[in-house]
């Protein structure tokens, strides 16, 4: 079964499955249901509050969303941005906005000694066994928070079960499968963009349980440093998805879908100056935001295709750089370091 991954994609495919159920005559109802109950973790009781932000402890997780592994967290934009550890854009981990609403989950999916955070749900209905089913999600690799990670890793996945998963904590005694129904096999490595994970599978057993994580131990996923951080890695979470119509769920279309002109900066990280190179975007404007998003540049680059930056005398730590182009708004972060 191919892995797809895409770093574009449309919020809006319900529209697409609903034109293609009616020329189908069948039940756009029953045709693209989401068996993910909060798929985007929207849905909570009331906003997190100090000092039960984190581990998705009480009152700090989505509804019918709870822990499988260890103490994943809950972000929303509820918490705010500033001064906050799980707020959305800015966090503990780094600074991103959610790919649908306002929240996203986010767990380590590599660690020393195979350890892992992960979360469950149960399915809205079971799966029929010998049915073919679609799954997709959205991930993104954090980075450049006070919380220091340094890799992106890959396997980042969905893993199914008949039984609900019991809850383990810290010390870990699980031995991970090596094994789910819809994962990435590529490093997740984008700090930027959220990447579209999906694929489909058959199911053989009449499944209920849904666990997000890296079902993989260590020897069996490959990493990519992302940059000054300890060896580990952090990964987002956002619209997850499994349907038994290929219209129900937001599928990639290739292994890799490139961005037309998309920005290369090298060497990232940066200690004297960065090149950022763009093709053929056309761009109109370039803004540099540092991790708080304040403003450390700003210039227009009509008729160019790259700048270099001389970073010198700018601190140490993680920045955004912004090109505003006619493809629309796109950004990508990197280090500069002394």
């Amino acid at each position: 079964m191919p892995i797809l991954l895409s770093t574009k994609g449309s919020r809006c495919h319900g529209a697409f499955w609903y034109l293609g159920c009616l020329l189908l005559g069948i039940s756009p109802r029953c045709e693209a249901q989401n068996l993910v109950p909060n798929p985007s973790f929207e849905q909570i009781d009331s906003c997190p509050q100090y000092p039960t932000y984190f581990g998705f402890q009480e009152n700090s997780s989505p509804q019918y969303w709870s822990k499988r592994l260890d103490t994943p967290d809950y972000y929303a934009s509820c918490i705010g941005s500033v001064d906050t550890l799980p707020g959305i854009p800015l966090n503990v981990f780094g600074y991103q906005y959610a790919q649908d609403g306002g929240a996203y989950i986010g767990m380590a999916s590599f660690l020393e000694f195979d350890l892992r955070e992960m979360v469950k749900v149960e399915l809205t209905e079971a799966l029929i066994v010998g049915q073919t089913y679609y799954g997709s999600f959205w991930v993104n690799a954090a980075y450049g928070g006070p919380q220091q990670v340094g890799y992106g890793c890959s396997n980042f996945g969905m893993l199914l079960s008949t039984i609900e998963p019991a809850f383990v904590g810290y010390p870990q005694t699980l031995t991970l499968p090596n094994r789910a129904q819809v994962y990435s096999s590529q490093v997740i490595s984008d700090t930027a963009n959220w990447t579209l994970v999906s694929g489909s599978f058959v199911a053989d057993s009449a499944f209920r349980y849904l666990v997000l994580g890296n079902h993989f131990d260590n020897a069996h996923t490959a990493v990519d440093m992302l940059g000054p951080g300890y060896d580990r890695a952090y990964t987002l979470v956002d619209a997850v998805c499994l349907s038994h119509s290929p219209l129900g769920c937001p599928l990639a279309t290739a292994i890799i879908e490139e961005v037309t002109g998309a920005i290369t900066l090298t060497p990232n990280p940066a200690q004297h100056e960065i090149k950022a190179i763009w093709g053929n975007l056309n761009v109109s404007k370039l803004v540099v935001l540092d991790a708080l998003g304040r403003i450390r540049l700003v210039d227009s680059v009509v008729e160019l295709n790259e700048k270099v930056l001389h970073v010198d005398s700018w601190a140490a730590g993680v920045y955004h750089l912004i090109l505003e182009s006619p493809y629309g708004r796109q950004e990508k972060k990197f280090v500069v370091i002394h």
